[in-house]
């Protein structure tokens, strides 16, 4: 048996030296993941998509090309980092978002976490635990708008 230090299953085993069970345990996590992952990974490839075609259409992209740039160097150099403000905005907010989603895969799936811990207490009425867990998921949406920012002032030079 292993001991509970923190609650999270990955991190006990690794800090109890359990490496067949950090295996199990990460291999059972993998389809809760998968879930979540594809869920947030159409929205992220079609917003990305659709930075990306129009910004591709821009009169720089078309300078670039008669400049007789490769296709790589205009797509990375050019427009990639165009699009990265908006994408990291998409990004956060996906990121975000997956929260909301944990609820339903811990539920689903019976993997303890934030979610499912949640879904408890309501079933518990439990108020005060509804109300801290509400508190957590709404001080990660706050840090993760701020580390947005933090990104834009890295990403783009006109915000500094």
């Amino acid at each position: 048996m292993i001991d509970e230090r923190t609650g999270i299953l990955t991190l006990d085993t690794l800090l109890a030296g359990d490496i067949p069970a950090f295996r199990d345990a990460l291999w059972h996590l993998a389809q809760p993941a998968g879930v979540l992952a594809f869920f947030s990974l159409a929205y992220i490839a079609r917003m990305t998509r659709a930075f990306m075609l129009a910004e591709l259409k821009s009169e720089y992209v078309t300078t670039a090309r008669a400049k007789g740039l490769s296709r790589g160097r205009i797509v990375w150099g050019h427009a990639f980092r165009n699009i990265a403000v908006p994408l990291v905005t998409v990004l956060a907010m996906t990121y975000a978002g997956l929260l909301e989603g944990a609820v339903l895969t811990e539920t689903i799936f019976a993997w303890p976490g934030l979610g499912q811990y949640l879904t408890v207490s309501l079933l518990n009425a439990d108020m005060n635990a509804v109300l801290g867990a509400t508190l957590v998921v709404g001080l990660i949406y706050v840090a993760l708008n701020l580390l947005a920012d933090l990104l834009y002032r890295l990403l783009d030079p006109r915000v500094r």
